[in-house]
């Protein structure tokens, strides 16, 4: 075999190089277009995670935190939230700063459930809105946006840090006002929002009428809140009843009959004081000692029958007051006064369903903790029908419907906007 045979022309060369050329050029130009597609997609979503600590909340945007997204495929986001404190805690997660144009948005757990999607004002809604997670539990979830021109800032956000009290938020969300109808004389069927009085501690605020921005919820029981006391805790009722029980089947030997009629001698604060423990004991460090007054003096009397001086203020005089003369009892616990329930919006036997304490669930009568009258050895206390309007009192040892009352102290923490779909919750 000859030397030429082993040597490769100067033609090979040149076609060996233009090969070599064209191959190199190929894969140029498929890195660009790897390239552009990184970069676009850089352009659509921060790939570099962000991990951040909002007070005891640690939270990584794995995906990042703030997304300009510019074509219409669907682009995905995971967050991940640990508690790392021994308590509950509450986190929200929203966008800041959004350029929404027509893309929609949604949030996801890891097992693909949706949680929430959303298409409009995203600027006002969330995500998730006053969720609790529990201490050492870590969350994740998938955020979801669909179509282009989006961008803004994605936040999760721990609710529990808030700082102001449950008697500022609310002073601070709602005007002071006068009233519309005449207080003790007429129902209120308007919305008269907070009002103002006095009682034993200083100033109280009194909602009134049809109000629809005061329902608070505690574990799986909502309430309606009554007024922000004189000493800056929050009175709340029950929004129903607990069942049907005697006021007091107590022994009144060892008081005067009409002090059998305080709260403070009463056999249902057993009644409440259990359905308490059962129920709101996960709260006891945010349920503050209230004060339940109950007059005990009979000085009217008509027909053999000695009315209460609360009877006198409420059907005579048409002056409720918050301040007590009568047995003033301190609890966690107790009921509602005819005062409060004619201050909310009720007057005398006149029935009222657009008043707050109104509830179409209760089907009969509720008890109060205001005395009636005294005849013989019967006492009667006020109940209120359930039409709304007062009745004619009801006989201590009858059976009649219990709403509870508590009342939240100024140490706790609030969130939420008071509607009945997101009412006011303690998040610290």
């Amino acid at each position: 075999m000859s030397l030429v045979g082993n040597i490769v022309t100067k033609n090979d060369k040149y076609q060996v190089t233009i090969l070599i050329v064209v191959v190199v050029s190929i894969l140029l130009v498929i890195f660009a277009l790897i390239f552009r597609q990184v970069e676009i997609g850089n352009r659509n979503k921060n790939t570099v995670g962000v991990v951040l600590t909002d007070g005891e909340l640690a939270i990584n945007y794995i995906d990042g935190q703030e997304f300009n997204i510019k074509d219409e495929k669907e682009h995905s986001f995971s967050i991940s939230i640990t508690n790392t404190s021994d308590n509950k805690l509450y986190y929200s997660i929203y966008f800041q700063d959004i350029n929404r144009n027509e893309a929609t948005v949604s949030i996801e757990d890891y097992d693909g459930k949706v949680l929430n999607s959303l298409d409009e004002d995203l600027d006002f809604k969330r995500l998730i809105n006053l969720q609790e997670i529990e201490p050492s539990e870590t969350l994740r979830f998938v955020v979801k946006i669909e179509g282009s021109g989006f961008k803004g800032k994605l936040l999760v956000v721990n609710e529990s840090l808030s700082s102001d009290s449950f008697a500022d938020l609310l002073l601070s969300n709602h005007q002071v006002g006068s009233s519309k109808t005449r207080v003790g004389s007429e129902i209120s069927t308007l919305n008269e929002g907070l009002l103002s009085t006095v009682d034993n501690k200083g100033t109280t605020y009194y909602f009134r009428g049809n109000v629809d921005y005061n329902y608070v919820k505690l574990g799986k029981n909502m309430f309606r809140i009554v007024r922000i006391n004189g000493d800056g805790s929050v009175r709340i009722v029950l929004d129903g009843i607990i069942g049907d029980k005697a006021y007091n089947t107590n022994d009144s030997d060892d008081v005067s009959l009409s002090s059998y009629a305080s709260l403070r001698y009463a056999s249902v604060t057993d009644v409440l004081q259990e359905w308490y423990n059962n129920n709101l004991n996960e709260y006891k460090s945010y349920i503050a000692n209230s004060s339940f007054c109950t007059d005990i003096n009979f000085n009217s009397s008509q027909n053999e029958v000695n009315y209460s001086n609360s009877y006198d203020r409420i059907f005579i005089d048409n002056t409720p007051d918050l301040y007590c003369s009568g047995d003033l009892y301190v609890n966690v616990v107790g009921m509602l006064s005819a005062d409060e329930v004619t201050l909310a919006g009720a007057y005398r036997n006149v029935p009222n369903d657009k008043y707050y304490l109104y509830n179409e669930s209760i089907d009969h009568s509720y008890a109060t903790i205001s005395s009636y009258s005294l005849k013989d050895n019967d006492l009667r206390i006020m109940n209120v029908m359930s039409n709304g309007a007062f009745g004619d009192g009801i006989s201590v040892d009858n059976e009649v419907g219990i709403r509870p009352v508590v009342s939240i102290g100024a140490n706790a923490k609030i969130k939420g906007e008071g509607t009945k779909n997101n009412p006011y919750i303690i998040v610290a």
